[in-house]
């Protein structure tokens, strides 16, 4: 499992940041709304990829982008590793892509995590997929039936807004919940 990092400095999505504070207050005239006060940040995002020793320069490789975090690559290499060994799956590469800080209402995370709009599909597209492939010199598949989202929580969020947004790149969706790890 490689490792490296994107400044958010040198992207053009998400760049710069934000982030917060402190959580937020009632707003005085709606009750039912928190007004969240945010402030611009830069920051440095961790991009964990496992490539398969089966893998063949050259080729158009299946792969699954993995939120939260470079950690979450450890923990599927060996699983990846086992189905391979077993023909059960391709070599698939695992990119596992940290979060850009914080969470919820106004931090970078829950901006990238927790909206509708795409926007963190065509991060993944334009800024993440090409450096994986420049920095260890592998070809990811366009072919969207051999890419997956996965995450768990608001990373479970983010892999199936990705794949409802951006049907034309992901058909593969795996979730977990937040707290009991059960499939949703």
């Amino acid at each position: 499992v490689e490792q490296f990092v994107i400044d958010s400095k040198e992207t053009k999505l998400f760049n710069p940041g934000i982030k917060r504070d402190k959580f937020g207050t009632v707003d005085p005239k709606n009750p039912k709304t928190l007004v969240v006060e945010t402030k611009t940040f830069d920051y440095k995002r961790k991009v964990g990829v496992y490539i398969p020793a089966q893998y063949k320069a050259c080729t158009a490789a299946p792969f699954m982008v993995v939120h939260d975090g470079p950690g979450q690559a450890n923990g599927y290499k060996t699983i990846l590793d086992n189905l391979i060994a077993q023909k059960r799956i391709p070599p698939i590469v695992l990119i596992a892509v940290q979060n850009g800080g914080g969470d919820a209402q106004g931090h970078e995370r829950g901006k990238e995590y927790d909206n509708m709009n795409g926007d963190y599909a065509t991060y993944i597209e334009t800024e993440v997929l090409p450096r994986v492939e420049k920095n260890y010199n592998v070809k990811l598949t366009k072919d969207p039936d051999g890419r997956a989202a996965m995450g768990n929580s608001s990373g479970g969020s983010a892999a199936l807004i990705m794949a409802w947004v951006r049907n034309d790149l992901y058909h593969r969706v795996l979730t977990t919940s937040g707290t009991c790890g059960n499939q949703a």
